[in-house]
């Protein structure tokens, strides 16, 4: 069982109602492919086994934010994007690729190093050296099995994120695994930072049993 921690852009906002159309629309293209919520994973693997346990998480999140907050100017939208990947696993099918936020990344380290890194001689190291060199933060946009994707469905993909995110992107050649990637020529409108909502879910199963255990809006 896994328990994942999601940072949400507030239900109803212009960033949710746009990341849920394009989930929605690729996800027309993949019958098979599940819709789900529009989140980065902050981190996932949570030592949690009780309802205090979330609670607990929660509270975290929050003083986190509060806490780096103090602690760094923030100008900068805590989540924006540098481009669109298509890959060739499940869970990064097609991905938009997050610009690197110190905040972002500070609140990342704070929740691993309290609740996943459970050595307590070492998991500050532990969980500075995972932010650096392993946090990788992505929104996902579509689920699929389906690999190689099709050239003719990569148009399509590329012309419904372009047409919602009204930008233009630019194909590279991707490598590992990463089938391609989009850059984008101008930087997109689409960001959010606070207010935002924090879940712990429960990522146990098919991705439509997955459930929210709970959440708290920052």
């Amino acid at each position: 069982m896994t328990i994942a921690l999601w940072f949400c852009p507030l239900h109803g906002t212009p960033a949710h109602e746009t990341l849920e159309l394009i989930i929605i629309s690729l996800q027309s293209l993949f019958p098979n492919s599940p819709v789900f919520e529009p989140h980065i994973t902050i981190t996932s693997d949570l030592v949690c086994n009780t309802a205090d346990d979330v609670n607990k998480i929660l509270t975290s999140c929050v003083a986190a934010v509060r806490s780096v907050r103090n602690h760094k100017r923030q100008s900068a939208p805590l989540i924006s994007f540098k481009s669109c990947s298509v890959g060739k696993h499940y869970f990064r099918k097609v991905v938009l690729e997050c610009n690197e936020n110190p905040y972002l990344y500070s609140i990342a380290q704070v929740m691993r190093e309290l609740y996943v890194e459970i050595d307590d001689a070492s998991r500050g190291q532990r969980a500075a050296t995972w932010a650096r060199d392993e946090f990788r933060p992505h929104l996902s946009l579509l689920y699929s099995e389906v690999t190689p994707i099709s050239q003719a469905f990569l148009r399509v993909i590329q012309q419904r994120i372009e047409d919602v995110l009204n930008v233009q992107m630019v194909k590279r050649q991707g490598e590992g695994n990463t089938q391609l990637y989009w850059d984008f020529v101008q930087q997109p409108v689409l960001s959010w930072s606070l207010p935002g909502t924090f879940k712990v879910v429960r990522c146990e199963g098919p991705v439509e049993n997955w459930r929210v255990l709970g959440r708290t809006d920052v």
